[in-house]
């Protein structure tokens, strides 16, 4: 049984093009994210680095000390 937008729907959830058979990224293609994905990761590390060494703010320690 043929469910009506079925074949879109497979299409658009396999992550490929729909002209691309081979299901792989071309080396071209993985060549060019290599740089910008490790720069995104070096940007998230940074990111988090200065975001835990950050001064907790009074308030929420005042908060936490009434809890105890």
């Amino acid at each position: 049984m043929q469910v009506r937008g079925q074949s879109r729907l497979a299409k658009e959830s396999s992550g490929t093009p729909e002209g691309d058979k081979s299901g792989k990224k071309s080396t071209l293609r993985q060549r060019e994210e290599a740089p910008r994905d490790a720069n995104v990761g070096d940007a998230l590390r940074s990111v988090y680095s200065q975001a835990v060494d950050e001064p907790i703010p009074n308030e929420f320690l005042d908060l936490l000390n009434k809890l105890n």
